[in-house]
């Protein structure tokens, strides 16, 4: 159908809704295909995405995804919490060959940056495990296959946080920021994964049971 299901059991459902069901294909053991730029958002805020990650100051973005070439730009979104180009709270994205995320807080700009990027080549096209942890000390890292790639520290707080912002997947919620391929999973935790934490998860595999 047109609904993409959060499977969470947390809080309220945050269902996402598809914008265009011709641009998508299902995969019958679980996943969706996306073939052609389309959006896939959640029809109101994500409230209880936005008010749990300001409450721990932490947050774990994590993804199962299979990029549909090593040449997508914009950068192009695998998962934003945003508004338009400018104003966002995190986003998950493709930078050609590499992974890039921009979280805010009230020491980045509104748009998340600076951000942080994997190292070139990192991103492939094959199906991958990513995951970004930012905890309340500041110390955010991208896990590539359940290893950690690079790190640095992101400073201050998640504050400033937009709470009317919604989640979108495969594009910007305004377009023109498309993105192509493959997603088996995408969870967003209100604390920061610990490595061990994100090694078992990459461990277990895509697939979802609840």
């Amino acid at each position: 159908g047109t609904v993409v299901h959060d499977r969470s059991g947390v809080g309220a459902q945050l269902d996402l809704s598809l914008e265009s069901e011709d641009a998508v294909t299902w995969i019958p053991d679980g996943g969706l295909v996306v073939n052609s730029p389309t959006l896939i958002s959640s029809v109101g805020p994500a409230g209880k995405v936005v008010s749990a990650a300001m409450a721990s100051n932490e947050i774990t973005v994590e993804a199962w995804v299979k990029p549909a070439n090593i040449t997508q730009d914009g950068p192009a979104r695998i998962v934003s919490l945003s508004a338009d180009f400018n104003y966002r709270n995190f986003q998950l994205a493709q930078t050609a060959e590499f992974y890039d995320v921009r979280l805010r807080t009230t020491q980045t700009t509104q748009n998340g940056r600076p951000s942080l990027s994997t190292p070139l080549g990192s991103l492939t096209a094959d199906l991958t495990h990513v995951a970004y942890t930012r905890a309340a000390t500041g110390m955010a890292r991208i896990y590539v296959g359940g290893e950690s790639i690079v790190g640095r520290a992101v400073p201050g707080s998640l504050a400033n946080w937009d709470e009317g912002y919604r989640l979108a997947l495969a594009d910007e919620l305004i377009g023109s920021r498309a993105w192509l391929g493959e997603y088996h999973l995408v969870a967003v935790y209100s604390r920061a994964l610990s490595a061990d934490e994100v090694g078992e998860n990459f461990r277990v595999g895509p697939r979802v049971t609840v």
